[in-house]
């Protein structure tokens, strides 16, 4: 986990965007590696293209080739969960029922 601090005369953090980045298995949907970046109010929204050079970049670190993968990308927070899958047809985020799930 990473600790936020307030800076002086700072009251609150305000979440400005969330860009979640999905890798997954273009044939099954099943989602390999999920990077988020949350950009807070008053900070530099990075491009969809730097969200997905990094999530490509930790993903090699733990899985082979991540140039065989598809990515899926989306701005809601709800996504940044583990429990879905991705259609791969549209790349839409589709959640798991709670029996599918893994633990």
């Amino acid at each position: 986990m990473i600790g936020i601090g307030l800076g002086a005369g700072m009251k609150s953090i305000a979440v400005e965007h969330v860009q979640v980045v999905a890798l997954y298995d273009p044939e099954s949907g099943r989602i390999v590696h999920l990077h988020t970046v949350t950009t807070l109010t008053g900070g530099t929204r990075p491009t969809q293209e730097a969200a997905v050079k990094e999530a490509k970049l930790r993903a090699a670190r733990r899985h082979g080739d991540v140039d065989r993968l598809g990515v899926a990308l989306s701005n809601d927070p709800e996504h940044c969960r583990p429990a879905h899958r991705i259609d791969p047809t549209t790349k839409a985020f589709h959640p798991l029922p709670p029996e599918a799930r893994e633990t």
